[in-house]
């Protein structure tokens, strides 16, 4: 009887073919699932659209006001359409001086002289006398007050001609001498007298 070595070839090629398939299966990429079931995250909304934040410039907080809707301060025009005597507008206007634009002072000062009448001057008088008021402003109060009759324009301009501090001293001094020729020069005494006859007579 012949003996038959056992043959390793078939369990070889057994494990040589599980060997490759494993090796290929391994190798294939993963299959995706269906689209329709692949699930979305939970902070993702398929049905909302992607939005901009807000123009910072478009917010209603942020518009300016237009021209036409914004109302304009009109502090002199609240005082004259005001219901108040000639005199008591004159003192409303002179008290919006200090708040008023330089350019806009004399302007302010010509309109309260228009309304101070005559027998109420003594509303103007204070701001005559200031020395302080810009050269526009005292140039607008010379000519208010020299526009008056005598009984009320000689007094004011004796106290500016005897206040030699005051920027309208010397042309008070020159009105009133130049003025009232029957008194001599730099004589304060004869022209207190005349001032006085001045101030009884009528206008």
């Amino acid at each position: 009887m012949k003996f038959v070595p056992p043959s390793f070839h078939r369990p070889f090629s057994c494990f040589l073919t599980v060997f490759v398939f494993l090796a290929f299966t391994s190798c294939r990429p993963p299959t995706p699932p269906p689209e329709d079931s692949v699930p979305l995250p939970t902070h993702a909304n398929p049905t909302s659209e992607l939005r901009l934040p807000p123009d910072p410039a478009s917010s209603p907080t942020n518009k300016l006001s237009s021209p036409e809707t914004s109302e304009v301060a009109d502090p002199m025009g609240d005082v004259l359409s005001a219901d108040l005597t000639v005199g008591e507008t004159t003192t409303r206007l002179l008290s919006l001086l200090p708040s008023t634009p330089s350019d806009d002072k004399s302007f302010l000062v010509q309109i309260a002289g228009n309304y101070c009448p005559d027998e109420e001057y003594w509303r103007m008088l204070p701001l005559l006398l200031d020395r302080s008021q810009p050269e526009d402003v005292r140039d607008e109060l010379i000519r208010d007050v020299l526009r008056r009759p005598d009984n009320v324009r000689l007094r004011p301009l004796y106290r500016l001609a005897l206040d030699p501090s005051h920027p309208l001293c010397q042309e008070a001094k020159e009105y009133l001498f130049s003025y009232l020729q029957d008194v001599p020069e730099n004589n304060f005494s004869a022209l207190a007298r005349a001032i006085e006859k001045g101030e009884r007579a009528k206008p």
